[in-house]
């Protein structure tokens, strides 16, 4: 009995570790390049950051409720580095329910981190000119409804024969929570320079 519940336990585990696949960029990563980017400088990146809820389909409606980033949120901002465009392209050509893309933990140092306030606005200073990747995750608390059929509407002739009836449907309202990532590729080209974005 342990013989076979082993085997079943071994093979449980193989199946997952197959289902769930994990990547990571296999460029050089430059250390001194991505200090260099994030070098103190003059310029400022400040905005706000929002999201949509969904359709069934995975898509944010153009006038969908905005829910914006909760007080304390944290925003991260990457230099855009020839690592990081390898991850940025491959989590973008293989992320899904079964393939996550990292960075390495070395890598992942390399990034500023700046706090939402209670009206979901950010705010990165002293920034040099170049290119940078802002992303953060947002959570949020959202409606949907669904249909159930709660009875049905008999019809009868002028004799009281029974005709046919016709289904007779209630929609039903539930909250939910869920989180979606926002994010944005920002490049400063001067120094001094104050970028205003929505995320």
């Amino acid at each position: 009995m342990k013989k076979l519940l082993t085997l079943f336990i071994l093979t449980i585990t193989f199946i997952y570790s197959k289902a769930q696949n994990t990547y990571y960029p296999q460029a050089f990563f430059d250390k001194k390049l991505a200090r260099d980017m994030l070098a103190f400088g003059n310029s400022t990146i400040e905005g706000v950051a929002s999201t949509k809820q969904k359709t069934a389909l995975g898509i944010k409606p153009l006038l969908g409720e905005k829910h914006y980033a909760k007080q304390g949120t944290v925003i991260m901002l990457f230099p855009v580095t020839p690592y990081f465009e390898e991850f940025y392209n491959m989590r973008k050509k293989y992320e899904s329910k079964k393939t996550t893309v990292y960075m390495s933990e070395e890598a992942f140092k390399y990034r500023v981190e700046a706090l939402t306030d209670d009206h979901g606005r950010f705010r990165f200073e002293k920034l040099k000119p170049g290119k940078y990747y802002i992303e953060t995750i947002i959570n949020f608390t959202a409606t949907a409804s669904y249909q159930k059929q709660t009875g049905t509407s008999d019809a009868y002739n002028g004799y009281g024969g029974y005709l046919y009836s016709t289904p007779i449907y209630n929609t039903f309202f539930y909250g939910y929570s869920a989180a979606n990532r926002e994010s944005k590729f920002v490049e400063i080209k001067q120094d001094g320079e104050l970028k205003e974005i929505k995320l």
